[in-house]
């Protein structure tokens, strides 16, 4: 009843609407709404120019689609990951760091554009414009994303009625020239397409962090989808309405820092001093998108605001430079800077595509091993040794008379001799209490951890409460879960060994998922039982993490386990992995838990609590299939533990 209550609920963030503004905020600035971008990288070229808008909008509207694609299944918002393929951290956190002081040069830019803007519409000194913009900026960022957000949100919407109104008027009232050839390209795009393809990659530089954050908080995938095409069309259609309009005139065009605004004066002044303040607004936008795209790359901590106020106030001085100097020689640069991210973004988008499409398939078991779990839950597993017979894990209470039929069906006249656990929690040792009355001389094995959880009465008390609510589930009885007769009988340690005649079976310590957590390896036969610290694998074929305890320990598991002399992988609640998989199995692993760790902690660094943070944590993990499978009230409490342990992991570094 709790899971279905709360999937009722409407999903806050942001909606497609809210995704393009931002979306189209992230480039609308200066450059782009004054039209001096637009003429330099295609008005300049005349005519065939407007194919290379057609270019630019096409390109763009791709690349805002790999943005939010990677950000999604990454579960991140950091640049580097998204723009990085594969596993390297150094290299992710120096594209990260490249891309940081990108977006502080852009900040630089928009200073130089606000005084460029008050000086050609009220003949101020071009220091004053520049400091203005440097101060709100800097102000609206130290409010963090939502401050951000609401700035696009309230702002764009006007700002781009505005701006086509005014290119409409421009168009409609001035009488348009030949396009005299004095356009000067710049030495570093100089034609059309190199240009098309510059003013992209430029774009790009100044998009990624704030759609990739847009993609992270907003409502659902449509949004995000819709809020990509949404963006992506209405920019190029805005941006050929630019290129018409500076190509009025080009002499005019070439001379004016803001090319769009010395039409727009020369209609009316009122619609001069209208566009002054689209501008105006329009460079605040850009500004705060991309200055807040730098701030996230700052750590937190008592420094962070002082060099938030440095960096804008950096930004400030070195946007003295001028902004024709800026359009003309910088922003081409940071195009070719752009090219190269976005070929690791492609190529990181084709990677992460490759693994969704991959699901992980089941192979036979092998003659000695037979699967006799009872029913949905934990998997139970009989080993069959010349002299000894095992079963591996129990299962769920509620389906131990199912159990027992299959084992007493495989075992025939042989007794059960051991069972191994690999961790004390209800949906793997729940039957353990009637395997034991059926088979009182079974030598039950399992970590010293678990023998203590056995001997806790608020562990064991657990234990029956979410064995009833799974007998409840799945339509059992509830008096069904018991613990009376838990317990360990031998106590294993790493690398302690049973042998069963024939094969033997090697104990590994892997924590992460509990500190109670064991694998097994039957040397002999190279048969690796992975433990759940290690990942499970959903019915449908996902890998999933299970950590509670510790991320840091469950990465050092799976290391261990990597380096087992293992032939075939048996994974909990899924069975043997196909073969291929054997030697990816383990970073497929470690690639999923950094996304969920990193999802979290990108909550966390926005000021979420543990609940607000599980309902995000939700929207990505939780669905109807993985219902089937197990309870909500487990996966909610799961969840919950790991979220408050990453929150208090978080706090110590501070």
């Amino acid at each position: 009843m709790t899971h279905r209550t709360t999937e009722k609920k409407e999903k806050k963030g942001l909606t497609g609407l809210n995704v393009a503004v931002m979306y189209i905020g992230a480039i609308m600035g200066a450059g782009f709404a004054s039209g001096r971008e637009t003429w330099q990288f295609f008005g300049v070229f005349g005519i065939i120019g407007r194919v290379g808008v057609v270019i630019f909008a096409v390109l763009f509207l791709i690349v805002g689609f790999m943005v939010s694609y990677n950000a999604e299944k990454l579960g991140t918002g950091d640049m580097g990951a998204v723009i990085v393929p594969g596993k390297n951290k150094r290299l992710k956190d120096l594209v990260g760091y490249v891309m940081a002081a990108t977006l502080a040069v852009v900040m630089m830019a928009m200073s130089a554009a606000a005084g460029a803007l008050l000086h050609q519409q009220l003949g101020i000194d071009y220091w004053i414009g520049g400091a203005l913009l440097a101060i709100l900026a800097t102000l609206t960022v130290l409010g963090d994303f939502d401050r951000v957000s609401r700035v696009f949100k309230y702002i764009m919407p006007v700002l781009c009625t505005l701006m086509i109104a005014v290119c409409i008027t421009v168009i409609v009232v001035l009488p348009s020239g030949e396009h005299p050839a004095e356009g000067e390209a710049s030495p570093v795009a100089p034609n059309w397409a190199v240009s098309a393809v510059l003013y992209t990659s430029y774009n790009v530089m100044a998009m990624i962090a704030v759609v990739a954050s847009a993609t992270i908080n907003a409502k659902d995938r449509k949004a995000v989808l819709t809020g990509d095409l949404m963006g992506g069309v209405f920019l190029g259609i805005l941006a050929m309405l630019i290129l018409i309009t500076v190509q009025i005139d080009g002499g005019l065009s070439q001379r004016l820092d803001m090319p769009v605004l010395g039409y727009a004066s020369d209609v009316s002044d009122y619609l001069g001093i209208l566009y002054t303040i689209v501008l105006f607004c329009a460079i605040y936008s850009t500004a705060t998108g991309n200055f807040y795209g730098f701030t996230t790359k700052l750590k937190d901590g008592r420094h962070k605001k002082k060099i938030i106020i440095a960096a804008g106030t950096a930004s400030f001085f070195l946007g003295l430079v001028g902004f024709k100097n800026v359009i003309k020689f910088i922003s081409p640069v940071m195009g070719y800077a752009g090219i190269i991210m976005i070929i690791m973004m492609a190529v990181n988008c084709i990677t992460l595509r490759r693994k969704e499409k991959m699901k992980i398939k089941q192979e036979i078991f092998p003659d000695n091993l037979v699967r006799v779990t009872g029913g949905p839950g934990g998997e139970a597993v009989l080993i069959k040794g010349k002299e000894k017979s095992v079963l591996h894990d129990c299962g769920m209470a509620c389906f131990a008379e199912e159990l027992i039929s299959n084992i007493e069906s495989e075992l025939g006249d042989r007794s059960l001799d051991y069972v191994i656990l690999s961790h004390s929690h209800y949906d793997h040792i729940g039957a353990l209490p009637y395997i034991i009355d059926r088979w009182p001389g079974v030598k039950v094995c399992g970590a010293e951890k678990a023998s203590a959880v056995f001997k806790s009465e608020g562990a064991l008390n657990t234990i029956c409460s979410l064995g009833r609510s799974a007998a409840k589930l799945y339509g059992k009885d509830p008096q069904a879960a018991k613990a009376d007769g838990l317990r360990i009988d031998i106590t294993l340690r790493n690398g302690d060994v049973i042998d069963i005649g024939g094969e033997t079976i090697m104990a590994i310590e892997t924590k992460g998922h509990t500190d109670c957590s064991m694998s097994y390896l039957l040397r002999e036969s190279g048969i690796l039982f992975t433990s759940e610290s290690t990942g499970v694998v959903s019915k449908e074929g996902i890998l999933r993490t299970s950590i509670l305890k510790s991320f840091e320990d469950s990465i050092e598991s799976a290391d261990i386990l990597r380096l087992m002399p293992y032939r075939c992988l048996l994974v909990p609640h899924f069975g043997i992995v196909e073969r291929d998989l054997n030697s990816k199995f383990f970073d497929m692993y470690e690639e999923e838990a950094e996304k969920e760790k990193n999802l979290i902690e990108s909550f966390i660094e926005k000021g979420y609590d543990c609940d607000r943070i599980f309902e995000e944590h939700k929207k990505v993990y939780w669905s109807e299939e993985r219902g089937k499978q197990q309870p909500y009230s487990a996966y909610e409490m799961n969840t919950k533990i790991i979220i408050n342990r990453i929150i208090k992991e978080h706090k110590n570094k501070l």
